[in-house]
């Protein structure tokens, strides 16, 4: 009984100090500024299309 409540706590250690070498590995690649920048973007080509659009449909009509 004893066994196995450490066994379960080790894996719990252990998942725990991989989430967080997982966690900082990500931070240190700055892919969540770059996620946010590319976001930003698509937001601003999103923009641009809508209005051009509405820009073909004024000069069909």
């Amino acid at each position: 009984m004893g066994g196995i409540i450490f066994v379960v706590i080790l894996s719990v250690l252990f998942l725990l100090i991989l989430s967080l070498v997982i966690r900082s590995a990500i931070d240190n690649s700055n892919v969540s500024q770059k996620m946010d920048i590319l976001i930003a973007e698509i937001k601003e080509l999103r923009k641009e299309v809508q209005e051009d659009k509405k820009h073909i449909m004024d000069k069909r009509v």
